[in-house]
Order: structure tokens, then sequence, then C-alpha cells
């Protein structure tokens, strides 16, 4: 009796739970139109007409599962638009959080996602099951295979990310992702009642992160968008689009910035990231990116006599997170620079006195208030930097003649060779820096007119600014002739 008593309230349940999606079902069955063409490709555009989109300027090509993108199907002229995409065929996040159950759920108990690209995930998780669903000509074209980006990587796959930053990121991603997903079935019974897999969640999560637009719509602040047709585009340094919101035409449009020929293939900057950026949201990485960079921590030795002094003034701290990047006139080298140079002071006076310069700032960071002292500390610092630079060197799993023989081999697969990109560029970074040091370690005990000599010649014009404007002033003055 009580066994058929809870089989009879868990009927009940399901039955409450299912009520929403029934209903759904039957009132779409009627209006939603079918798009039965075996080629999925030719749905999408036909569903995106249907809707009254403007589409006809564009055609799809499709290289690989893993490669789609979009040609001029014929010239278009700078400032025209190449595609309109209205309201009614994109998804914003004031759509999905309306049109989802999971979501209105999420909202009626007030849970909070760590990142709003889980209200998109839930939905595109509701319309992936639904038979009727509206978005099934667009959810029928999304990748199936996700498995290039990091978060699906195995132990050995994992190896070849060694010594790079971009690990520690990965780690910590697939950390978030698996938190979400737990907490989402604990909270909102809707979610575990559906039986989605945690494949399920992160795959759509991944599909998100590498397929949204961020737009200002009115004067609403800027918001994600999932524009089916525009996430064909792919990235390039030049690319020679952009995109926006239209209040007049209500819609999402691309347009261009050039003039663009018949056939030519289709391309926008996705922004001025770094390979980590491109690599962990898109799955790609590129030898050619002028944002690549090499992060890393610099911190403060505990056998510094100085140790104590120094955590005080840094209220505790004792690592920054630093990067380089493959230009050494650039602040984020200079910013490296004054936090190793913080690490190395040793005379008290010099600490002294840097105390001194920065009393008026509210908080200390080495990294914009460490400048420079004396001839010896430079030295200090150059030294140390090239010792840590060769440390992290030496933790990659591979060299740079290694990957570039991996590149050349036609056997790496896809997947591998955005690995060796990214991590060799930053090894190379990282080389560029090295040799930075020993450059500015071969020349800064000469005396101040041999420097000026020196600085004209170009095998060190990568030091030229920073011994013209730091060392050769504390050398004139040292010389008396200051």
């Amino acid at each position: 009796m009580i066994l058929l008593k809870a089989c009879i309230v868990g009927i009940t349940l399901l039955q409450s739970f299912c009520q929403d999606d029934m209903e759904w079902e039957e009132k779409s069955k009627p209006k939603r139109q079918t798009y039965d063409n075996p080629d999925p490709y030719k749905n999408l555009i036909q569903w995106l007409k249907d809707g009254k989109a403007e589409v006809s300027k564009v055609k799809i090509e499709v290289k690989s599962e893993g490669y789609r993108t979009l040609r001029a199907a014929q010239f278009i002229r700078q400032g025209e638009w190449v595609m309109f995409i209205p309201r009614t065929n994109y998804l914003s996040l004031e759509e999905v959080k309306k049109s989802c159950l999971i979501n209105r759920k999420m909202i009626q108990i007030n849970y909070k996602p760590n990142n709003v690209q889980t209200y998109f995930v839930n939905h595109l998780l509701q319309e992936n099951r639904r038979q009727y669903s509206f978005w099934k000509p667009y959810i029928d074209v999304l990748p199936k295979d996700v498995s290039g980006f990091p978060t699906y990587f195995d132990a050995e796959q994992d190896a070849l990310l060694k010594g790079s930053p971009t690990l520690f990121t990965v780690i910590n991603q697939r950390k978030v992702f698996k938190e979400e997903y737990e907490n989402l079935k604990e909270a909102v019974k809707e979610f575990q009642k559906y039986g989605y897999t945690y494949n399920d969640f992160i795959k759509f999560r991944i599909l998100t992160i590498s397929r949204s637009f961020t737009v200002k719509i009115g004067d609403k602040e800027q918001q994600q968008l999932l524009v089916p047709l525009a996430d064909f585009i792919n990235h390039d340094n030049n690319g020679f689009l952009k995109y926006g919101y239209s209040k007049e035409a209500d819609g999402f449009f691309m347009q261009a910035a050039r003039n663009i020929q018949m056939g030519e293939e289709l391309f926008y900057n996705y922004g001025q990231w770094s390979n980590k950026y491109f690599f962990m949201n898109y799955g790609f990485a590129s030898l050619n990116n002028p944002m690549n960079q090499f992060d890393f921590d610099i911190c403060l030795n505990k056998n510094d006599r100085l140790f104590n002094l120094k955590i005080e003034l840094t209220k505790g701290n004792i690592c920054w997170g630093n990067k380089l990047v493959n230009e050494t006139d650039h602040d984020s080298f200079r910013q490296t620079l004054a936090t190793v140079r913080f690490t190395q002071l040793s005379k008290l006076d010099d600490f002294l006195q840097l105390e001194e310069d920065v009393q008026n700032f509210k908080q200390f960071w080495p990294g914009w208030h460490t400048t420079t002292k004396t001839i010896d500390l430079e030295k200090a610092t150059f030294k140390a930097l090239k010792k840590i630079l060769e440390t992290e060197l030496q933790n990659f799993a591979s060299t740079i003649e290694d990957d570039q023989r991996r590149l050349n081999d036609p056997s790496t697969p896809e997947f591998r060779m955005h690995i060796i990109m990214l991590t060799m560029r930053e090894k190379q970074i990282i080389k560029k820096n090295i040799d930075v040091c020993n450059r500015m370690l071969e020349v800064i005990d000469k005396n101040s007119e041999e420097l000026k000599n020196l600085m004209k010649y170009y095998h060190y014009k990568e030091i030229i600014k920073f011994v013209n404007s730091q060392i050769i002033p504390m050398k004139l003055e040292l010389e008396g002739l200051a």
C-alpha cells in the first residue's frame, strides 16, 4: 500500500513537471513550420527567410564539421548590410529567461548561476529535446563535435599544455562547469527531472561561449546574443565586418567595412584577445595574433631580509600576476620589471626611499610604483627576471624546435596544431624576453659614453628606450656629469 501511494505521488509529480512542456508542444504543433530538407543548412536559410531575415548576400560553405564559413554571394559595397537577422530569430538573455521553464524556475527560487550563459544553455537543452521547437533549424546546424575544446581534453592532451598558464585556466573552467551543473541539479528539480547529463550541459555551454555576440540594444547595457548564421563567420585580425543592433529594423545586422568581392570569405575580428582567450572560448590559437602574451607570477622570497617590511607595504600580498608580450616597449614589460625590481630591493635605504615615494598612494602596487634606484639594483633585477623566465621555459613539455617540427608534420591532428601554436608562441615570447635580459646584462656595466655609442646599433633596438631613459641618466649621475 505504501509503495502504491509512493508511485501515485511520483506519477502526479511527473505529470505536474511535464504540464508546461505538454501544453507548449500542443500549442506549438499547429503553428510551427516544419523543415524536412535532408540538408540542414538549407533548412536554416529557409527558416531565416520565413522569419524575414535578409541573408541573400551570403552563402554557406562547409569545409568540415569543425570549419563552416560564409562567403559573399555577390559583390557587397562598403557600408552595406551583409545580413540582417530580426529579433524573432536570434536569442537574447531576455528571451531565454522567459521562454525556458528551467530558467523561470531559477528566477522564482532566486537561483543565481555563475554566468548568464547558463540561461542560454538551459534554453538550448530544452529546445533540443522538443519535437516542434521553433529553434530546431538553428540547433540542427550547431556543431555536433566540440571535443577540440580544452574542457574535453584527457590527461594525455593536458600534458601537452604542461608549462602553459592555460592549463590552470582549463582545470579551473572544468571545476566551474562541474559546480554549476551539480548546483543546478540540486537546486532546480526540473533540471534534474529531464535527466540532462554533464556532457549535455558542457556541450551547450561551450557552444554558447563560442557563438555569442555582445551587442548594445537601445539604452540597455550590452548583452549577449546567439545569432544564427552570423556565428558561421570566422575570426581574422583584419576582419572587415562589423555588427550591431538596428532599432529601426529591430534586429541584428552585419555590415561591410570595405568593398567585398563575390566569392570572398567573410571575416570579422572577434576582439583584441590573447591566444589563451581564443583557445579557451573558441578552440583555436594563432602564431600571428598580435595580442599573444605569456602570463606568470612573480613572488617575494620568504628568505628576503626585508620580507616583513615588504609584505607590510603590500598589505599581505606576496605574489603578483604579470604578463609579457613580444614587444618590450610595452607597459607589461615595464610593470614586470618593476615587480621584479621590488623583489630584488635589498638595501634598507632603497626600501625606505620607495616607502616615502608611495606614501600618498592608497594602495601600493609593485608593478606601478617601484621605480629605478641604482645600477646595482637594475643588474640584480635583470638577472632575477632572466632566471624566472628560464625556469618557466624549462617547465614546458616541448621545445620550440619540437613544436616547429610538429607543425610541419601533416599527420598532426588539428586540435594539437592549436595546442602547439598556443604553447609555441608563449615560449617564443619568453625566449624574446630572456634575450632582452641578456642584452641588458651585456651592456649595463658600460660607462655613459659607451652606452650612447652602443645604442646606435640595431642589435640593441629592444633596449634603447630603457637604456636612454633609465640607465644612462644614472650613469651620468655616478660619473658626476649629470
